[in-house]
């Protein structure tokens, strides 16, 4: 679920309803249509398929099956299908697996199996059945899925989808292919594409079939989504009103005896509708009174919303100064627990409620706001950074526009240059567009002109003459549409996980292996108790200063040189990354905590060793500042704690340039005894949890270092 507006795209585990059980997301596909060949699309889908084809044995075990087979099965007994428990129902299609099936049975229970594991968020399990077990060609819902669970972000899920989409078109199967552009649209959206994604969600609109009510509704609940997270206030007020008028609609339904809809699944979307009213009145017009009004409609009954709209309505009444309402509403919220959302979700949810206990005590904890994890839909970040940066405390003030800065160059700035190149796509397109039809116009007149002059040889010449000059022209449009095809395709190129300037990984390199380095070093304490992780954060001293002196270029060369130096002195198991602009972090695997210092010379002599020798023939002399930490960083802590660890680490960096640069300086616990302690520390100056002996710290300027 996504903050800045729920869609109906995450249904129950187990859906009773004649609705798709496993609704597909939605996003934008005109920019593809007009910038990938089919036939280029085609190619690179199949290059992909090859490399994921099943063994030669399960492609035999798989060819006598069809998918009309599975659909003729009778419906999955009652012990499974009413079972509210996920770990029961997994252990019940486990089970079933385990045992003796026939193919048709078999596949739906592989389906079933990934379905759980998909809405439960577990998508490595969902990946692996995936690669695993290939769904049937005719099973399209379960391809969909598959390409969002085994793909990584949108440039390399939208490919696949318009391929997917084209052949639901061409299978006559219009329902799925208005599922399939709603997808294409979110991930265009998120692209920065903003006009291909609507213009996707009205052509879903235009093929989804009119019988087909749950999937309309979807598309409805979409469509007022998108116009409130991507809008101006005119749009999120439209928005609103859309979100009304499907609230009725769906009124109307539960009224109506029909035996095809689930009644349940109705009042959920009710539901659903109420909560995105609320949120865009919240966090989009700043409207707390209309949202608390809606929030609590959405808590009147049980529903999946419920652990959303407490944090909400109980920011909403604190931003009202209604207190004890506001109180009512976290107290509500610690008796009912978390809920099952993504990590993410589950932190932004905990950060709005430490906003709403800050309006109620001045002084309350944010430690959720100040490290939002990383997956954090942009609209969320972008909010909660604004408040920061409003809060009293000037830390936490600081932090919130360090957020909004980060933000900006990263995210936004990127996303405005996009949509820009798009702009300049669509016109391009729409150029040769135009330029096709003068010269339709134009051939229009050439063969009017021959009709006259049929009885003469100087006519027959002219239609020779206008032939050839037709040809030409065909040559040319031909020529200019590849140009544009080729241009358009470069827009969606793989993601890369390696920083373009050094070589080096980037963050969210490191943020996709630093699992595996945790893992290795609880393996490696198993054997060896004494065993460490080192978490080093450094950059060049006086960077900005180098590039204004010698301009940008010599800048780049220090970084590329700096980055060589290091690889030279750590180990192809360390995780060695460019972190943003000249800083730079290092995950070492250690003997001991001993050798961190060991290892923050060495780094420190690599770089100071010997001035940098620049393209242009000098020499420019480059310091480092050092900020590390070791990991475990205090008994039985949790492993999830290394983005607090990189914050310790650049304080520790932070106070290496106050004391005078060029060293390294290192933190270690002396009263921290619990992760939210840690949290506390990280909101305070570094010298008053010093002061309070809640932290130590070494620096390789102290005598002995």
């Amino acid at each position: 679920m996504a903050v800045e507006l729920l869609t109906t795209t995450a249904p129950a585990p187990a859906c009773k309803s004649g609705w798709p059980a496993a609704r597909v997301v939605a996003a934008g596909l005109s920019l593809l249509l007009g910038g990938l060949a089919a036939s280029q699309v085609q190619a690179q889908a199949q290059a992909q398929a090859q490399s994921q084809l099943p063994s030669p044995g399960a492609s035999q075990v798989r060819a006598a099956l069809t998918f009309e087979q599975v659909r003729a099965l009778p419906a999955p007994p009652a012990v499974y299908a009413d079972e509210p428990s996920l770990e029961a129902r997994l252990r019940w299609l486990q089970e079933r697996l385990a045992g003796s099936l026939d193919a048709p049975e078999r596949y739906r229970s592989q389906r079933l199996l990934f379905s759980e594991y998909y809405f439960a968020n577990r998508h490595t399990e969902a990946a692996s059945l995936c690669r695993q077990h290939p769904p049937l060609a005719e099973d399209l819902l379960f391809r969909a899925h598959c390409i969002l669970a085994t793909k990584s972000g949108p440039q390399e899920q939208l490919p696949q989808l318009l391929l997917l989409t084209q052949e639901a078109r061409s299978r006559r199967n219009p329902g799925m292919e208005a599922l399939l552009l709603q997808e294409i649209a979110w991930r265009q959206s998120e692209l920065g594409d903003i006009g291909g994604a609507f213009e996707n969600l009205e052509a879903a609109l235009a093929v989804a079939p009119v019988s087909d009510v749950g999937l309309l509704t979807d598309l409805m609940m979409n469509t007022a989504t998108s116009y409130i997270v991507n809008g101006d206030e005119g749009y999120v007020r439209k928005g609103i009103a859309l979100l009304a008028s499907n609230r009725e609609r769906l009124a109307r339904m539960l009224e109506e005896p029909t035996g095809d809809i689930d009644k349940a699944v109705l009042r959920e979307s009710m539901q659903l509708t109420e909560f995105n009213r609320g949120i865009a009145y919240a966090l989009h017009l700043g409207d707390y009174a209309n949202a608390l009004q809606h929030f609590d409609r959405v808590l009147a009954e049980p529903n999946p919303y419920t652990e959303d709209a407490l944090a909400f309505a109980a920011l909403a009444a604190a931003e009202l100064r209604q207190n004890e309402r506001a109180r009512a509403y976290l107290a509500r919220a610690g008796r009912e627990g978390p809920g099952n959302a993504a990590p993410a979700v589950r932190q932004y949810l905990s950060c709005y409620r430490q906003l709403a206990g800050r309006r109620l005590q001045p002084g309350h904890a944010l430690s959720d706001c100040l490290s939002l994890h990383p997956d954090t839909a942009t609209e969320v970040q972008l909010d909660v950074y604004k408040r920061l940066s409003h809060i009293d405390d000037p830390a936490i003030a600081l932090a919130g526009l360090k957020g909004l800065r980060t933000l900006f160059f990263e995210k936004l700035e990127p996303q405005l240059r996009r949509r820009g190149s798009t702009a300049a796509s669509n016109a391009e397109l729409r150029r040769l567009q135009r330029e096709s039809e003068f010269k339709s116009l134009v051939l229009e007149q050439q063969q009017a002109l021959q009709r006259e002059r049929d009885a003469t040889a100087a006519q027959r010449q002219n239609t020779f003459i206008a032939l050839s000059l037709l040809l030409l022209a065909v040559l040319l449009l031909i020529g200019l549409s590849w140009r544009s095809k080729k241009r358009l395709a470069e827009q969606f190129e793989r993601m890369s996980l390696v920083d373009t300037l050094t070589q080096l990984g980037n963050r969210r390199f490191l943020e996709q292996q630093v699992g595996r380095e945790l893992a290795s070093l609880e393996r490696a304490r198993h054997r060896h108790p004494e065993a460490a992780l080192g978490i080093y954060l450094f950059d060049v001293d006086h960077f900005k200063s180098v590039n204004d002196r010698f301009g940008h270029g010599v800048g780049d060369e220090v970084l590329v040189e700096l980055a060589r130096r290091l690889q030279a002195v750590t180990r192809d198991t360390d995780l060695l990354v460019r972190w943003g602009g000249e800083e730079f972090l290092l995950v070492a695997r250690l003997d001991t905590a001993q050798h961190g210092a060991q290892l923050a010379t060495r780094i420190l002599e690599a770089i100071n060793g010997s001035p940098f020798a620049l393209q242009r023939g000098d020499t420019l002399p480059v310091t480092s500042t050092v900020g590390a930490v070791c990991l475990p960083f205090m008994p039985g802590s949790d492993p999830g704690l290394w983005p607090e660890l990189v914050a310790l680490a650049d304080l520790a960096l932070y106070e290496g340039k106050r004391a005078g640069r060029n060293r390294w300086v290192m933190l270690s616990n002396q009263g921290l005894a619990t992760p939210e302690s840690l949290r506390q520390a990280l909101q305070q100056p570094l010298a008053q949890s010093l002061e309070a002996g809640l932290l130590g710290v070494r620096s390789s300027a102290e005598p002995g270092d």
